[in-house]
């Protein structure tokens, strides 16, 4: 349904565009306005469309600058000066734009409880782009790496099981994964897009690492992550944990059976080129102990602060969470 109605809309557009050309040029600008007047709402109905098929927001953006500066350049040849002008403004706002969202910051909505508590549902983020590399803005290639993220630190990343065309292999490249894995790795796979869906989680092994996960505790390579106690009630119980240079809390809830885990112990081996990584709510969340490991290449960038609260459509937005993350 939404295919049919993101080329109905492109088509309408490109028809519109062509006889507003058409009125500009022959017609002496006589149904210019009219035109414009009607084609407003869809750019709007395409956009609606994209995101329900949740096309590549880079790629559609590339796009659009590519497009531009294509009728940028075929106005030259003609003597429209308001199309040579708009579209000229055009290719330098969207080239502004795609620059900044594919190679320095990119904008992204925190949806479930996983990172609580220092990350809040309705929290905006803004994605560091460039501190892991330069990325194709088209696709999920490196283009030259500056550094790999560290154990304890935040990553923003596309998992593997929210592609649709995915295997499971992809997440368990040596088939390192039983039953009750496959499971849950198919169970989260149902709710996969065409081009997945961005996650934010912390890194807790790089490849070569062994995680053991038992009674709620963490070893990597056999050795505990560091924890001291913050505070408790009868729901929950914060920790602040640390792993290497990082600091940051985490939450346990009490009296929860951890619908993720399978058994009183789990062990993972991290295979090359892949991260294992966790939520800090850590029994609300689904992570590499449901759907495997995280390749290098899914990497989008790192959470740099929180930059507006806005939880539903019915609420005002909050600056009085603004701040830089860990």
């Amino acid at each position: 349904m939404y295919e049919i109605i993101l080329i109905f809309s492109t088509i309408t557009i490109v028809a519109l565009f062509l006889f507003w050309v058409y009125s500009e040029k022959t017609l002496g600008g006589k149904y210019s306005k009219l035109i414009s007047t009607i084609s407003f709402p869809f750019p709007l109905i395409a956009l609606y469309a994209v995101f329900k098929l949740n096309i590549s927001f880079g790629f559609i953006l590339v796009g659009l600058t590519v497009i531009s500066a294509i009728v940028w350049f075929l106005s030259s040849w003609t003597d429209i000066t308001k199309l040579k002008k708009e579209s000229r403004s055009f290719f330098l706002i969207l080239l502004a734009i795609t620059i900044f969202r594919s190679f320095i910051y990119e904008p992204f909505q925190i949806p479930t409880k996983s990172m609580v508590p220092q990350i809040q549902v309705g929290d905006f983020l803004l994605v560091d782009k460039f501190s892991y590399g330069l990325k194709n803005p088209i696709g999920s290639s490196t283009w030259f790496k500056i550094q790999e993220p560290k154990k304890g630190e935040m990553i923003a990343f596309i998992p593997e099981h929210t592609i649709c065309s995915a295997p499971i292999e992809n997440s368990y490249p040596m088939r390192n994964f039983d039953s009750s894995q496959e499971y849950l790795w198919e169970r989260y796979h149902e709710a996969c897009t065409p081009l997945g869906l961005t996650f934010v989680k912390r890194v807790i092994g790089k490849e070569g690492d062994e995680i053991i996960y038992r009674n709620k505790e963490i070893l990597v390579n056999g050795v505990k992550l560091n924890r001291e106690f913050i505070s408790s009630n009868k729901e929950e119980t914060l920790i602040q944990e640390s792993q290497g240079e990082f600091s940051y809390q985490i939450r346990i809830l009490e009296n929860f059976n951890n619908r993720l885990t399978f058994g009183a112990e789990q062990k993972w081996k991290v295979p090359k080129g892949f991260y294992f990584v966790m939520g800090d709510n850590r029994d609300n969340s689904a992570d590499s102990r449901s759907w495997g490991f995280v390749p290098k290449d899914n990497i989008i960038g790192k959470p740099a602060m929180i930059w507006m609260h806005w939880e539903c459509l019915t609420c005002l937005p909050s600056f009085s969470r603004n701040t830089f993350l860990k």
